[in-house]
């Protein structure tokens, strides 16, 4: 170690109260960047999870033009019922799966003899929605099962707004294929809620052979993928495509990312909110790291004074100064991403409760995740903000006028 270091280290220790404030500075900035980070990347987490194991899955395969024209003449964009085998077991056999679930999407009203309520229905295979849908609660009743061939589970807001309970049956009423009004009595067998309160509001799901009843069809909408790991998603849809293509069949695929609009609207939301506070907390840190540096200054100015008249020039006095920020930026980060971590896993371990947000249905623990990138990118503003926001009190100090400085008192 060079004497301009030995020196910065021990103004360092010499001066513990100073250096102390200046550290607790640092290591609240750092603290506060990681918990707060962590906290957002599990909110990312949670949010995606829940809406791929609720409602989209990591993939879904369509007819070629549904997702343009479908809407309007939904009839014409089914996948039909000859294809189902054959596309599932591409699926199956190309990618890492653990489940393909049809599904046929209906709309409708559901009455209970005094009134209709517009819904939007969902017919499934029983068994496969099990792990699909793993994200979704059941509130009252029983699970649906393959052999409950008239059962249906509702959305919690939908239950709430009949006149019905567990057990009861309810008129459902919607178009067919050919554009006739078709009835079907279901049983309510449960109470569901995905966690998102408009679709709550409007969810009714039945078995799929109920379903394709009620609209005189044995094809489906689409066809819901769950991949082992999220991060298996691009990869799959690539070799789904390149295998769809080469058998001819004319589907068109879509991943979770493209379905969660909701998702990215967060996303956004919060990024921005992030570099907002990272902002706040940074301009708070730099300015206490200043006023203490400052402070250094003032108390050392005959010090100083001495090293100039000793043949030191300016810019030895900047270098110590800024040696002595760097010190102080390494030891102030690394502490802050040690407390930072160790808080993080503190209040995950405590499982505190946060209010449900605006549009959800559930309450969630706080979690606060560890990542590797939060940690690196903090310890780099630490440092780099310790050694920024002490270059004016080191060229300030570096312009002392010797006399001057000598008589200070």
């Amino acid at each position: 170690m060079g004497l301009g270091w030995k020196v910065a280290l021990l103004n360092i220790m010499r001066n513990g109260r100073r250096s102390l404030i200046t550290l607790a500075a640092i290591v609240f900035g750092c603290t506060s960047l990681i918990i707060f980070g962590g906290f957002v990347q599990s909110m990312y987490e949670g949010m995606r999870e829940s809406m791929i194991r609720s409602q989209l899955g990591h993939i879904q395969i369509y007819a070629k033009g549904y997702n343009q024209f479908g809407k309007a003449e939904p009839e014409k964009y089914l996948i039909a019922d000859g294809e189902l085998k054959k596309i599932s077991e591409l699926v199956e056999n190309e990618t890492d799966t653990l489940v393909v679930a049809p599904r046929l999407n209906f709309n409708g009203l559901l009455s209970d003899g005094k009134q209709s309520i517009a819904i939007t229905g969902i017919g499934i295979d029983a068994e496969k929605e099990v792990m699909l849908s793993s994200a979704i609660q059941i509130v009252q009743g029983d699970d649906l099962f393959p052999e409950d061939i008239s059962a249906a589970h509702l959305g919690e807001g939908l239950f709430n707004a009949l006149d019905v309970q567990i057990g009861d049956y309810l008129t459902l009423l919607a178009s067919t294929q050919d554009g006739a009004i078709n009835a079907v009595d279901v049983q309510v067998m449960g109470v569901i809620t995905t966690g998102v309160k408009e679709l709550d509001d409007r969810l009714l799901r039945v078995n799929l052979p109920l379903a394709q009843e009620l609209l005189y069809t044995s094809d489906i909408t689409r066809l819901v993928v769950l991949l082992e790991e999220t991060e298996l998603t691009s990869t799959s849809i690539a070799t789904l495509a390149s295998v769809f293509e080469q058998n001819n069949l004319n589907l068109e695929i879509k991943s979770w990312e493209e379905l969660a609009g909701y998702y990215h609207q967060v996303v956004g939301l919060f990024n921005g909110v992030f570099g907002f506070i990272t902002v706040i907390v940074l301009v708070i840190v730099a300015l206490s790291i200043s006023n203490t540096m400052l402070m250094a200054v003032m108390e050392r100015t005959r010090e100083l004074g001495t090293i100039r008249a000793m043949g030191g020039t300016p810019r030895q006095v900047v270098n110590l100064i800024l040696l002595e920020s760097v010190f102080l930026g390494l030891i102030g980060s690394l502490l802050g991403l040690l407390i930072g971590a160790l808080a993080a896993k503190g209040i995950t371990y405590a499982e505190w409760m946060m209010p449900r947000p605006p549009g959800s249905t559930q309450d969630y623990p706080i979690r606060v995740f560890v990542v590797p990138d939060i940690l690196l990118k903090t310890f780099l503003l630490g440092f780099c903000i310790s050694l920024v926001s002490s270059l004016y009190p080191a060229i300030k100090a570096s312009r002392l006028p010797v006399v001057k400085a000598l008589r200070f008192t």
